[in-house]
């Protein structure tokens, strides 16, 4: 059955606000980590990878705000937010992205939190 609203490229029909960061030089296929917040203050993370066939976040879709978020992750600080995107942001021995975005996220979860 698919869902109406996927978050990742439908967060406003889900009334949420998204942040997210990619590997960097990916040809057909995606590595995706992002953030969604809620209009009252609530962030939620999840990733995804995959070749170019599937949707990203498919498996997140919903018909409603509430069923979207069930499937996502619940954060509840920006030190968090910036632990995640630092596990995220290893591959093999080099980085997915530029580690200052770390920084990035943590201010942007920070905003959201406050």
């Amino acid at each position: 059955m698919k869902y109406p609203h996927n978050p990742y490229y439908n967060p406003d029909k889900l009334n949420l606000t998204l942040y997210s960061l990619d590997k960097d030089d990916t040809d057909y296929d995606y590595d995706t980590l992002c953030f969604w917040a809620t209009e009252d203050g609530r962030v939620y993370t999840a990733q995804d990878s995959g070749c170019s066939c599937p949707t990203p976040f498919e498996e997140y879709s919903g018909f409603n705000q509430d069923e979207v978020l069930q499937k996502l992750e619940r954060i509840d600080s920006a030190a968090k937010a910036q632990v995640i995107f630092e596990n995220w942001n290893v591959y093999y021995d080099e980085k997915k992205t530029d580690p200052s975005k770390g920084e990035e996220v943590y201010r942007w979860v920070k905003g959201v939190l406050s």
